[in-house]
C-alpha cells in the first residue's frame, strides 16, 4: 500500500491541504444538488416543493446514522495505516462494510414502514402527502447504498485518499443531475416521473457511486494508496471489532444528530416572529453553511492526520499538526467573520427582497460574527477527539451546549427578556462559544493522546 501521508514536519501545511481540499470541493458539489434538485422540482409546483423539503427532512435525520460507521471507520483506519498494519486495515474494513450494511437495511425497512406515518404529523394536503411518501420509499431504497458508500469512503480516507472519495461523489451528483430533468420531465425518451423522477435519479447515481466505490476498493485499482481488500465479503467476524467501531461511532452520531434536532426546535421558536423572521433564519443557515464547508474539509483532514501520527507513535508530530491546523482554521475564520459582518447586508439582499427579513437576516449575520472565529479552533479540537477515536468528548459538549444552554437560553432571550430574533441569534454564538470552552479542559488533559484503539496486530491478523 502506497504511502499518501508524508508525516513530515516540513510537509505539514501541504499534507493538510491535501487532504482537505477535496473533501471541500465535495461538500460544495452537495450543496449545488440540493439546489439544482430544489429548482427543477419547484417546475411541478408549490405541493412538489412543499414535499421534497419534508422527505429531506426526516431523510437528513436517518444519514445522521452513518456516522457511527464513518468516524470509527477513519480513526481505526488511520491508526492502523500510522502504524503500517495492512492486516488490521483489512479487517476493519470488512466490519465496518458489513455493519453499514446491517444499517442501510434497518433504516430502508424503517422509511418504507413509517414513511406515512412520519408524513401524517404534519397534516399537510392529500396531494403533498402522497408525493412525500412516494419520495422517501425511493429514497430509502437508496441508502442501500449510502451508507456502504460512506463506509468505504472513510476507509479511503483514512489512508489518507481523500481524492478518490471525492471524483466518485462529485460524479454522481452529475449523474444525479443530469438525471433530474430527464426523469422528472420526460425528457430524451424517458416518461414523465414529476417528484419520483427526483428520486429515482438519486437512487440510480448512488447506486453507481457505490459500484465504482467498491470495485476500487476490491481491486486496488484507480486509488493512488492502492489499497486492496479482496476478502470484504468474507463474513468472518470478530465481536471485539464491532465493539470498538460502536465505541467511536455511537457518540459521534449522537453529537451531530443533536444540531438538526434543537434546529428543528429553534426554527419553531423563530416561527413565533413571523415569515420574515423564518426567511432570515434560513438564509442564514444558507450562508453560515459556506463556513462549514472549509472548516469540515479541514477537519477531516486533521483528523486523518492525527489518527495516523498516533498510531505511528509519534506525539510531538501530533501536537504540531494541531498546532498549524489551528492556524489554518484561525485565518479561514477571520476572513469569513469580516465578509459576515461588513457584507451582511449586500449578502442577504441576494437572496431577499422583504426589507424586514433582509434587516432580521443582516443582525443574524452579525451576531452569528462573534462566534465565527471561535467556531475556528473547535473544529480542530473536534478534528483531533474523532482522529484519535475518543469520541465522547465532543458528544458531551454538543449535548450541554446545545440542549442545556442553547435552547433555554433562546427561549429566556427571545420571549421573557424581548430580546426577539436576536436574542435567538445570541443564544446559537453563545452555545458555540460553550462547545469550545467545554472541550479545551478534555484537549489539554491529553487522554486523547495516550488511547489505543487498535486491536492489536495478533487479533488483526486473524
Amino acid at each position: 500500500m502506497k504511502k499518501l501521508v508524508s508525516l513530515e514536519e516540513n510537509r505539514i501545511y501541504q499534507d493538510l491541504w491535501r487532504l482537505s481540499w477535496p473533501v471541500m470541493t465535495f461538500m460544495v458539489f452537495q450543496t449545488t444538488l440540493e439546489l439544482v434538485d430544489l429548482y427543477w422540482v419547484g417546475y411541478l409546483g408549490t405541493p412538489a416543493v412543499a414535499a421534497l423539503s419534508m422527505a429531506n427532512n426526516l431523510f437528513w435525520m436517518l444519514f445522521t446514522f452513518s456516522d457511527i460507521i464513518s468516524i470509527s471507520t477513519l480513526a481505526l483506519t488511520a491508526r492502523y495505516r500510522g502504524a503500517g498494519d495492512s492486516a488490521g486495515i483489512a479487517v476493519v474494513a470488512r466490519h465496518s462494510f458489513w455493519l453499514a450494511a446491517f444499517i442501510s437495511v434497518a433504516v430502508t425497512v424503517l422509511i418504507l414502514g413509517f414513511s406515512n406515518t412520519f408524513v401524517s404529523l404534519y397534516g399537510v394536503e392529500a396531494e403533498v402527502h402522497e408525493m412525500a411518501v412516494l419520495y422517501l420509499w425511493v429514497i430509502g431504497i437508496s441508502m442501500l447504498f449510502a451508507y456502504t458508500g460512506m463506509a468505504l469512503g472513510a476507509l479511503l480516507q483514512g489512508v489518507g485518499d481523500t481524492r478518490t472519495p471525492m471524483v466518485i461523489l462529485v460524479i454522481t451528483n452529475i449523474i444525479n443531475i443530469v438525471l433530474d430533468p430527464i426523469l422528472i420531465f420526460g425528457l430524451c425518451g424517458a416518461p414523465r416521473m414529476g417528484i419520483l423522477g427526483a428520486a429515482l435519479a438519486t437512487l440510480l447515481a448512488r447506486a453507481a457511486g457505490f459500484l465504482v466505490i467498491l470495485y476500487i476498493v476490491l481491486t486496488g485499482k484507480i486509488s493512488p494508496s492502492r489499497l486492496r481488500v479482496p476478502d470484504l465479503f468474507k463474513m468472518q467476524f470478530q465481536g471485539v471489532y464491532f465493539r470498538k467501531i460502536f465505541e467511536i461511532g455511537l457518540p459521534a452520531f449522537m453529537q451531530t444528530l443533536t444540531r438538526p434536532l434543537t434546529g428543528l426546535v429553534l426554527m419553531w421558536l423563530v416561527a413565533l416572529f413571523g415569515t420574515p423572521a423564518l426567511a432570515a433564519f434560513g438564509i442564514g443557515q444558507r450562508l453560515l453553511g459556506l463556513a462549514f464547508i472549509l472548516l469540515s474539509g479541514l477537519t477531516v483532514g486533521t483528523s486523518t492526520m492525527i489518527g495516523q501520527s498516533l498510531g505511528a507513535g509519534r506525539r510531538s508530530l501530533t501536537i504540531k499538526i494541531i498546532n498549524k491546523a489551528m492556524l489554518l482554521s484561525l485565518t479561514v475564520q477571520v476572513v469569513m467573520t469580516a465578509l459576515s459582518f461588513f457584507a451582511a447586508p449586500l449578502i442577504v439582499g441576494l437572496f431577499s427582497r422583504d426589507a424586514a427579513a433582509i434587516e432580521l437576516g443582516v443582525n443574524y449575520l452579525r451576531i452569528i460574527a462573534a462566534c465565527m472565529i471561535p467556531m475556528g479552533p473547535f473544529h480542530i479540537f473536534d478534528a483531533v477527539f474523532k482522529g484519535s477515536g475518543y469520541t465522547i468528548p465532543p458528544m458531551i459538549s454538543a449535548l450541554a451546549a446545545n440542549w442545556v444552554l442553547k435552547l433555554p437560553l433562546a427561549y429566556i432571550l427571545a420571549l421573557p427578556l424581548g430580546l426577539g430574533t436576536d436574542g435567538i441569534w445570541w443564544a446559537i454564538s453563545a452555545s458555540v462559544l460553550a462547545e469550545l470552552l467545554i472541550l479545551l479542559p478534555w484537549y489539554r488533559r491529553g487522554d486523547w493522546s495516550r488511547r489505543e484503539i487498535r486491536i492489536g496486530a495478533v487479533e488483526a491478523g486473524k
